[in-house]
């Protein structure tokens, strides 16, 4: 069967890249691209990474990545293993699968206080011999007896400043000609 062989293209289309300009184009060396960090087959030479800049800021370490355990559930036994090699993950996955802490009630609902009942100082002062008497039986810690304390200091300034508010609208408006008449 006799070869076939193509023809030779038209001279309108190469004369483009005719002669010795193709030469020049290409470089016959070695390739630019491949730095000394290569080793003869092109692969990285001992000690020489091709990320020169490494790791950019904000990316965690793959290696101290915590696995998500919802996304992707593993057995008992990849997570023990996995357990034996990186138990700084232990925090990070317990913390997976426990739920989330309960939120305390408040300290003043648990020893029957309704905050929102204060109306005077008189008030207040029958309050807090309840909040000392809840800490001392250790109903509640010294910290919520405080912030029990703070609740109450502040509905007294604001029942406070309503008083004064009303003590101020209550009072006589002087107006121009009963002021002339004094004066």
């Amino acid at each position: 069967m006799p070869e076939t062989v193509a023809d030779p293209p038209s001279p309108c289309c190469s004369l483009l890249l005719w002669g010795s300009q193709i030469e020049k184009s290409q470089s016959l060396g070695p390739d630019p691209s491949v730095g000394p960090e290569r080793d003869a087959r092109g692969r990285f030479a001992k000690g020489s990474s091709g990320n020169r800049r490494g790791r950019p800021r904000g990316i965690p370490n793959p290696k101290r990545r915590v696995p998500d355990l919802v996304a992707r559930p593993v057995s008992p036994e990849t997570l023990l293993a996995l357990l034996d090699r990186k138990p700084h993950l232990l925090r990070p996955l317990v913390e997976q699968l426990w739920p989330p802490p309960l939120t305390a009630p408040d300290p003043a609902a648990r020893l029957g206080i309704d905050l929102s009942s204060l109306r005077s100082v008189e008030d207040s002062r029958q309050l807090l011999p309840i909040v000392l008497t809840g800490i001392a039986r250790g109903e509640i810690t010294p910290a919520e007896g405080e912030r029990v304390a703070w609740g109450v200091s502040i509905r007294l300034r604001a029942a406070r400043r309503l008083e004064r508010l009303g003590r101020r609208l209550a009072r006589p408006l002087i107006t121009g000609d009963r002021a002339e008449s004094r004066g």
